[in-house]
C-alpha cells in the first residue's frame, strides 16, 4: 500500500462500494447511523457525470438491499452542475426520487464558494418536489445567514458545518473563533425556527452547547462527524442516548477529500501518522 493510501485510509472507507457498506454496518452495530459518498467532484462531461448518477443510485440499492441506517450525500459537481444547471437539477430529482421510494434521506454537500448559490439554488428547487433532502451550509461564509434563513423558511433540512475550503476574508470568516461564533449564532437560529436539522462538527464546545439548547427546544437532532474523527467522543454520545451519524466516503478520487481533512485541523495530520506507522 503507498504512502499516501495509507494516509487516505484514516478517512476513506476503500475504493468501493462493498467497503462502504462494511463499514456502515460496523458503525451501525455501534449504534451509529451513517451517510455515504461516493468521492469525485468537477466533471465537465456528461458521460461521467451519468456513471455517477449510476454509481448513487447503485447505493441506494445497496442501502435498502443490506438493511443498513444510512443516508447518501452527494456533490453537485460531481453530477453535472459544471455542465449546465438544468441537467444537474434533474440529476438530482432523479437521485432523489429513487432515494424517496427506499425511504432514504439525501444530503447535498456544500462545495466552495464559486458554487454556494448554484447549490442552494439546486437545493431549494428539489425541495419543492421531494422532502427527504437536506442541505450542508458552512459556518465560515457570511452569506450563510441568508441562506438558513431562506432554507428554513423552505422548510429545509441543514447540516451545519464549519466549512472545508479556504475562502477570501471579503466573504469569510477566516478565524477560528469568527467561525465557532457563527457557527453558535446559525445554530441557535435553527433551534428556533427547524424542527430537524444536523450539527456537523468535532468541537466539543459546540456539541455540548447543542446539547444543552436541545434540552429545552427538543428538536430532531443529529450530530455528524467524519469517519476516522473523534471515535471515542462518537460513542460516547451514543451512550448518552443521542443520535451520531458518520459520514463515510470511499472511491479512488480519495486526493482532494483528504487534502481538506489535513488542512482543516492539525491535529489530523497526527491522526494521519499514526495511521500510517501504526503507533
Amino acid at each position: 500500500m503507498s504512502l499516501l493510501t495509507r494516509f487516505a485510509r484514516q478517512w476513506i472507507a476503500g475504493e468501493t462500494l462493498d467497503d462502504a457498506v462494511a463499514r456502515a454496518r460496523k458503525e451501525n452495530r455501534d449504534g451509529i447511523g451513517v451517510v455515504i459518498n461516493f468521492l469525485g467532484e468537477h466533471v465537465k462531461d456528461e458521460a461521467e457525470a451519468d456513471k455517477n448518477i449510476e454509481e448513487n443510485l447503485r447505493i441506494l440499492r445497496a442501502i435498502e438491499e443490506a438493511k443498513i441506517n444510512a443516508a447518501l450525500s452527494i456533490k453537485l459537481t460531481q453530477l453535472g452542475l459544471e455542465i449546465n444547471k438544468n441537467l444537474c437539477l434533474s440529476n438530482v430529482e432523479k437521485i432523489a426520487g429513487s432515494a424517496a421510494g427506499k425511504n432514504v434521506f439525501v444530503w447535498i454537500d456544500m462545495e466552495n464558494s464559486p458554487y454556494t448559490q448554484d447549490t442552494v439554488d439546486v437545493y431549494l428547487d428539489v425541495l419543492k418536489k421531494y422532502s427527504n433532502v437536506g442541505i450542508a451550509i458552512q459556518a465560515n461564509l457570511r452569506r450563510s445567514e441568508s441562506d438558513v434563513k431562506s432554507i428554513a423558511a423552505s422548510l429545509g433540512v441543514i447540516r451545519l458545518v464549519k466549512g472545508a475550503y479556504r475562502e477570501n476574508e471579503e466573504i469569510a470568516y477566516t478565524s477560528r473563533s469568527d467561525i465557532t461564533k457563527n457557527f453558535s449564532r446559525l445554530m441557535a437560529y435553527l433551534f428556533y425556527k427547524s424542527p430537524s436539522f444536523a450539527v456537523a462538527t468535532h468541537d466539543d464546545l459546540l456539541i455540548n452547547e447543542a446539547i444543552e439548547a436541545n434540552k429545552a427546544h427538543k428538536k430532531r437532532l443529529e450530530f455528524q462527524m467524519l469517519m476516522g474523527v473523534r471515535e471515542e467522543l462518537k460513542r460516547g454520545l451514543v451512550k448518552e442516548g443521542l443520535t451520531v451519524v458518520d459520514y463515510i466516503p470511499y472511491g479512488r478520487n480519495w486526493f482532494p477529500y483528504t487534502t481538506r481533512r489535513l488542512r482543516e485541523r492539525k491535529r489530523n495530520i497526527l491522526l494521519m501518522l499514526r495511521s500510517v506507522f501504526d503507533v
